[in-house]
């Protein structure tokens, strides 16, 4: 779906906070009476991202963003040719939702990942996601509505978000009507049965090809329909504009069974190990007293991600000692999983234990070279012991990273300073604030850079452009407070 209806403490007021936000994004756009085109969608995910920070808590563990961001890259490989950059972000929420925004961003709840069994039902919510995306189906129902102006998609858009027309509860308030006439017409851009099928189909196809079980996308809508009969107030939002889920786990399932009779390839290895990173995700993002409480009944039981769980929670609380002891008996049980050692040498760092930090980052390292959280820990540790050109090559190598992960340009823009590369140093300085919001800081550094940096084209380009929006933002309204 493209935007559900939030559910949840402070979630009302986070979507009419977002909703204006939009609002003004598109009634900036320049398409006059045409449809939103592509370049204005991807400037839609930026602008949303920047509310959705604003407004909304994400998550900001770097191994759980890594992986969710490995899970959807492998499954938006098998897209193909594709105009979109893929992004993916989790949402610190108990709330079961997820949604995808026009221009390639795909957002998922924790309460999502928390109820999955496996990667392959993850990689299920996320192909089906990209779909919409991929399909641009935003753009097809503007398309069909005949929409007159860009003041009425925005309208539109805001209805969609505050579930007005949906005839399921909610309302708008006043902001969403100001200046659209439309909002009335929202129901026009949801999307329809016809558009979950497609998405379903497309998303199925995806997943599948990336060498997931066919069976694990039923399984996880079937898990998700059967939430309906809870008996709780809070809904879950994913069922909220996805018609007929019941039927559509139907042929979900009909569809899987076909898959495995006409094309029984095996099925291929998960990118990691999914139970590690949904414990790392209820240690610490979960109510304390529950996930110490799940913990400690897992470790009776003999649950050895429990082990691990519990290490986890403990380093939540501060008592480093502690979770090393449980850290290393986890890595005893499961010493093929980088993320069990990514957390031990976190406790050991957090500890003071340099070297023994640095020699579990590299063996994690051995493990899966591409674990992107890995090298922004060796590079905190290697950066302490003096190392610090080898601290720049570990951030460089995950520097994709910084959307999701900030810190990342935070660590190379002090590192870089500290080496004297002062241009470089205030760009990823700069591209820190902007993720951040701090614009006022975000412009100093890109000014600074801007003066530095003189031989590289594409950068002075970017800068450039960076700084024409900033200033344009600056005159326009000003710059608040950023974080």
């Amino acid at each position: 779906m493209f935007f559900s209806r939030f559910f949840g403490r402070g979630g009302k007021a986070a979507i009419a906070a977002l909703t204006a936000f939009l609002f003004a994004a598109v009634l900036l756009c320049p398409s006059g009476l045409n449809a939103i085109t592509l370049s204005e969608e991807k400037e839609m995910s930026r602008k949303t991202l920047e509310a959705v920070r604003k407004h909304m808590s994400l998550v900001e563990d770097g191994e759980v963003l890594t992986y969710v961001r490995n899970v959807g890259n492998r499954v938006a490989k098998q897209i193909g040719t594709t105009p979109y950059e893929f992004q993916f972000f989790v949402i610190d929420s108990p709330v079961v939702n997820a949604f995808a925004v026009p221009g390639g961003y795909v957002f998922i709840y924790r309460g999502l990942i928390e109820m999955m069994s496996s990667e392959g039902e993850l990689a299920s919510i996320l192909g089906h996601e990209l779909a919409h995306i991929q399909a641009r189906h935003i753009q097809r129902q503007i398309d069909e509505a005949k929409v007159l102006s860009v003041a009425s998609i925005a309208g539109m858009l805001a209805g969609i978000l505050l579930g007005v027309g949906g005839g399921s509860g909610g309302g708008a308030g006043p902001a969403l009507m100001a200046g659209s006439a439309a909002a009335g017409q929202s129901a026009a851009l949801k999307y329809s049965r016809e558009h979950e099928m497609e998405a379903d189909q497309l998303g199925f196809r995806f997943m599948s090809d990336a060498g997931y079980d066919p069976a694990e996308m039923p399984s996880i809508m079937h898990k998700m329909d059967q939430q309906k009969w809870t008996g709780s107030s809070s809904v879950p939002s994913y069922l909220a504009t996805h018609p007929a889920l019941g039927e559509r786990v139907l042929y979900l399932d009909d569809m899987a069974k076909k898959k495995k009779l006409s094309s029984p390839k095996p099925v291929q290895a998960a990118s990691g190990d999914f139970q590690v990173m949904q414990a790392a995700l209820i240690a610490d993002y979960t109510d304390p007293a529950k996930a110490l409480e799940r913990f400690q009944a897992g470790v009776k039981n003999g649950d050895k991600v429990a082990v691990f769980g519990l290490g986890r929670f403990y380093l939540r609380e501060d008592r480093s000692a502690e979770a090393a002891v449980q850290l290393q008996e986890a890595a005893r049980l499961m010493p093929a999983s980088p993320y069990v050692l990514s957390t031990l040498g976190t406790a050991y760092h957090r500890s003071g234990k340099l070297q023994e930090a640095q020699r579990a980052f590299q063996s994690a390292l051995v493990l899966d070279s591409s674990a992107s959280i890995v090298h922004y820990r060796l590079a905190l540790v290697l950066n302490e012991l003096g190392q610090k050109k080898e601290a720049v090559d570990h951030l460089m190598q995950i520097e994709e990273l910084a959307p999701m992960f900030p810190e990342v340009d935070y660590q190379l823009g002090v590192i870089l300073g500290q080496l004297n590369n002062l241009g470089l140093a205030h760009y990823h300085l700069g591209r820190y604030y902007l993720h951040k919001q701090n614009f006022e800081l975000a412009l100093m550094h890109y000014q600074k850079a801007k003066a530095y940096i003189l031989d590289s084209p594409n950068k002075i380009e970017e800068i450039n452009l960076i700084l024409k929006e900033l200033e344009k933002r600056k005159k326009s309204s000003g710059f608040r407070a950023g974080r």
